[in-house]
């Protein structure tokens, strides 16, 4: 009897082991036509709750799953899902599943549609595009991604916004820059005050069967942003740590070296002086190898006499090298570019449940430029939260706040703090700090290097000339000592409120309202450059936005057998506000001290205030019958305060229509 109570232990305990026993599954997702790695594809062994999302390599990993789970179930947007029997080294392919793609849900203005039933020209990039690339502006992520649109940032600025083309340009003089709409509200704030860590989607409105809802302000086209919310049925919390460096993506162009810059030199002033003096090429030649220096130059970097560097064909002499001092300092590139820096941090945690809803972030970036002097900083902090107490109710609301710290180089092709145009312009004999006669570099009382303004004062009291270019200017210098910085505060809130009834009504207000102010300060040294002819001079700019918007929006949807209606009635009310002060004072009192009120003349002192209102009516009809026939009309009315009563209101329309074609019977034999 003993022994049968043993054995019983024995097979209980075999059989409690041999349920708990756990394996780690790992394998690949890709696509079955083109064999490419498919990211974000959702993995889950079957009978349980153990999944996990492919990587970038499309490579999977299930811990800790139990030996009863025989079989994953694969999915991924517009892919047939696949269940796979477990077992080493998984290489799973996923077809395309194109009546998938049909049911995709992307956002329209005021409000979505399924992806087969659209009548205009929409593009949408998710967060599996913006998650990819690690880019300070969410706009750089449609580069690549959406046809008709173009991309270009040009100044290589941090901080800078992106230039953004929707189907070309469509003004010479005005603006061509599209429309945004954050959340269903028109943005009109720095793009770059979002950080694209909290970006779900973002939606191209690119003609204006899609856009004619959004009025005259959609005429370069719109973009819809919309941001996160709780979707884990648990709390999340996710930390993204990003860092980088960064170079120009352009070689500089090919420079004359010192030395044939001295033979073009030389064979420019003989030529112009067998013009200006009718001298024959002899003398010409024999004045040019003795005055090159005198006249032209005033610098001579090699370790010959001034007139002991050419020979009678305007070559310079064979030993002729250059003074080791100057050797290592006319790279004027090495002194105002660096190799940029990238460091960007993002925090947030967010949950989901039947009654509600959350999503919370803060995020920290810091660029430093490839211009040494400019870089830029960021600080943002958003909360969404929706509540949904009752079936017929829901309402929310979103935070968003950003701090932004500018320092900019100038970027003006005509400028001489630009260090493209000075660095390709001045000559490339010219060293970027003084020198001795000798070579040797010449130094302050403190032993420090010294920059070369063009000239200096030698013991005897006499200005000796360094270069016959840019006096009294030097890039690296100038933008050492003076600053042009941008500090950004921004503050927007949006709540809504949503009301359903009679089954297949929904009502809905939204209320939005956001605070921006934006202070620039400028500073000119007295020392060189642009301030010295003012003992220094100093520059505030400041503004200050306010926006509203209310909504209000009544939608009805209906479905009936193959046929489905849709209609939306809406009214808008947008006001904005700006109020703009700037001063600028010269003749600085304390050296050093960069503050506005430590000039004591006053250069220029304005300001003024200004304000915009608009009022909207808007509506649309779609009618879609079998997911086959699509019909749709738009329209909406705005009035402008800018215009006067007589001609304040303008009226805005469009009609569209699309046709499944691959859904008719004489298709389905075409694959």
């Amino acid at each position: 009897m003993k022994q049968r109570y043993v054995l019983l232990i024995v097979l209980f305990t075999i059989c409690t082991l041999g349920a708990f026993a756990q394996q780690t599954v790992t394998g690949y997702v890709f696509t079955a036509d083109n064999r490419e790695p498919i990211l974000g594809a959702t993995v889950m062994a079957t009978g349980t709750k153990i999944g996990a999302a492919t990587d970038i390599n499309g490579k999977f990993t299930l811990t800790n799953v139990p030996n009863t789970a025989r079989s994953v179930v694969v999915s991924y947007v517009g892919m047939k899902s696949q269940t796979v029997t477990i077992k080493p080294n998984m290489n799973i392919y996923l077809e395309p599943d194109a009546r998938s793609l049909d049911e995709v849900v992307v956002q329209v203005a005021y409000g979505s549609a399924k992806k087969s039933t659209l009548t205009g020209a929409v593009s949408q990039v998710g967060t599996e595009h913006i998650d990819l690339r690690p880019v300070s502006s969410v706009t750089s992520a449609l580069e690549g991604t959406t046809s008709g649109v173009q991309i270009n940032s040009t100044y290589g600025q941090p901080g800078s916004n992106p230039a953004v083309r929707i189907r070309g340009f469509g003004s010479v003089n005005g603006s061509s820059a599209p429309l945004y709409v954050l959340d269903g509200v028109p943005f009109s704030g720095d793009i770059f005050e979002l950080n694209p860590a909290d970006i779900e989607s973002m939606t191209v409105l690119k003609d204006a069967a899609s856009s004619a809802l959004y009025g005259n302000r959609a005429s370069n086209g719109v973009i819809l942003i919309t941001t996160k919310k709780g979707k884990s049925n648990k709390l999340s919390v996710n930390l993204r740590v990003s860092q980088g460096t960064y170079t120009r993506g352009i070689p500089e162009y090919k420079l004359l070296s010192p030395q044939e810059f001295m033979e073009v030199s030389w064979l420019n002033l003989r030529n112009s002086r067998m013009t200006d003096k009718k001298a024959s090429a002899a003398e010409a030649g024999e004045y040019a190898s003795k005055n090159l220096i005198a006249d032209a130059l005033y610098l001579n970097i090699f370790n010959k006499a001034n007139d002991a560097l050419f020979d009678a064909n305007g070559k310079l002499v064979a030993d002729a090298q250059i003074l080791p001092g100057y050797a290592d300092d006319l790279d004027w590139y090495d002194a105002t570019i660096r190799r940029g820096a990238r460091q960007e941090y993002s925090l947030s945690a967010n949950a989901a449940g039947d009654k509600s809803d959350y999503y919370f972030s803060v995020g920290y970036l810091k660029e430093n430029g490839y211009v040494v002097g400019s870089d830029f900083k960021r600080l943002t902090g958003r909360a969404n939260m929706n509540l949904r107490p009752k079936k017929w109710f829901t309402t929310g609301f979103s935070l968003n706040g950003s701090y932004q710290k500018s320092n900019l180089a100038d970027n003006g092709s005509g400028s001489f703090k630009n260090p493209f145009m000075y660095s390709r312009t001045i000559a490339p004999i010219y060293p970027v700090h003084l020198h001795n006669a000798d070579g040797s570099y010449r130094t302050d009382a403190l032993g420090n290097l010294q920059y070369d303004p063009g000239s200096y004062t030698n013991d005897n009291g006499d200005v000796v000339l360094t270069r016959n270019q840019f006096g009294d200017r030097h890039v690296a210098w100038e933008n050492e000592l003076d600053k042009d910085r941008i500090v950004r505060n921004t503050l927007e809130a949006t709540f809504y409120t949503e009301f359903k009834f009679l089954k297949d009504f929904t009502f809905t207000l939204k209320g939005q309202t956001s605070m921006r102010n934006n202070v620039n300060d400028t500073f000119d040294n007295p020392t060189i450059g642009n301030g010295k002819g003012n003992n220094g001079r100093a520059s505030q700019s400041l503004n200050r936005y306010r926006e509203y918007n209310f909504q209000q929006q009544l939608n009805w949807n209906r479905e009936f057998d193959k046929h489905t209606i849709s209609a939306l009635l809406g009214h808008e009310n947008y006001y904005w506000y700006h109020k703009y002060a700037h001063g600028r004072k010269s003749n600085i009192k304390v050296p050093g001290q960069d503050n506005f009120s430590n000039f004591s003349a006053i250069i220029s002192l304005s300001g003024y205030e200004e304000d915009y209102a608009t009022e909207s009516y808007l509506g649309r009809v779609r009618y879609n019958y079998d997911d086959k026939y699509t019909a749709e009309v738009s329209f909406r009315r705005d009035g402008s305060s800018r215009f006067a009563k007589a001609v304040r209101w303008g009226n805005f329309g469009s009609v569209g229509a699309s046709w499944m074609v691959s859904r008719e019977d004489f298709m389905k034999p075409v694959k």
